[in-house]
């Protein structure tokens, strides 16, 4: 009996080793890795010039880079369309900026977290408080239309403090803001970087619309695959590790948080640099050739997205 125990332990761990390089095996077998990005969320997916762009879109080709495949985006219609088609086998992985949260847990699983948000807000300036800096003030707007994108932290988090009548759905965040600029709700709600770099790629937009940053959650985005494949999830871990300590993930949101080049604004001016900022540079320069062969890479082979 002992014996066939063993047998049977050593059985499962082949089996078990088998299943767990059996995804990446796959994916590079093909030669394809598909990644399914967010639709209309700047600065981590947007199209520019008709090519993808974003933080989340940068990420993706360098892990496929790592795997030594192609990457190819698909962008659901919709956010609540992001789990099923990644468990429908329509996409290999979702890179969409979305947050880790138990109930969705029960369907994929998730990788360590690489960014960090809270829960933010743009609202009529001139329904607010005069110090109103924080999601949170929003609860002293009377008659308020609230827009969240739908299916998303947002939308469950604005339910459970305002009346259902309150909150409208749309399906992103952009629609969502360009409904405020209408008339159409007087708030809409995402997480902090939308709210932020909506902010400033829309000055004309200042003195009637604020927005409200002040910290009031604590959220992480995470990569999601399909679960019970230890091995993948792994791998991606450690990818998430080595592009945080070698400065590529800090590289990439000064480039798209900071000097936001590709919302063409100007990036603020230096004034003379010590020798460790001389050295940090140089080794920023080199990243950043990677990162833009990369994106010619991928722009080189058409439309790599559906």
């Amino acid at each position: 009996m002992k014996k066939i125990s063993v047998l049977i332990g050593v059985f499962l761990l082949l089996f078990s080793t088998g299943t767990l390089a059996g995804e990446i095996e796959r994916i590079q077998a093909k030669g394809e890795i598909v990644v399914s990005l967010n639709r209309g969320y700047p600065p981590f997916s947007m199209i520019i010039d008709k090519q993808l762009r974003g933080l989340d879109v940068d990420l993706a080709s360098l892990m496929a880079d790592y795997l030594g495949v192609r990457v190819r985006f698909i962008r659901p219609e919709t956010y609540d369309r992001q789990i099923p088609a990644l468990l429908a086998g329509e996409s290999d992985i979702i890179i969409a900026a979305m947050t880790r949260t138990v109930k969705r847990g029960l369907q994929v699983s998730f990788t360590v977290p690489y960014y960090e948000v809270s829960q933010a807000a743009l609202a009529r300036r001139d329904l607010l408080p005069a110090e109103a800096n924080s999601y949170f003030d929003l609860l002293e707007i009377k008659d308020l239309k609230l827009g969240v994108k739908g299916d998303t932290t947002h939308e469950s988090f604005a339910r459970e403090l305002f009346p259902a009548e309150a909150v409208k759905r749309y399906p992103t965040a952009a629609v969502a803001a360009e409904a405020l600029i209408k008339g159409e709700v007087n708030a809409m709600v995402a997480d902090s970087p939308f709210v932020k770099v909506w902010r400033n790629t829309h000055p004309e937009h200042y003195q009637k619309i604020s927005a409200l940053l002040a910290p009031v959650t604590k959220e992480h985005y995470a990569f999601a695959i399909r679960p019970e494949d230890p091995h993948f999830l792994n791998w991606l871990n450690l990818f998430i590790a080595q592009i945080k300590s070698d400065g590529t993930l800090d590289l990439l949101a000064y480039e798209y948080f900071e000097q936001m080049s590709w919302a063409r604004q100007t990036a603020t001016p230096q004034g003379k640099m010590t020798r460790a900022e001389l050295l940090k540079n140089r080794f920023v320069v080199r990243r950043k050739a990677m990162i833009e062969e990369r994106r010619k890479a991928l722009q080189g082979g058409g439309d790599a997205y559906e």
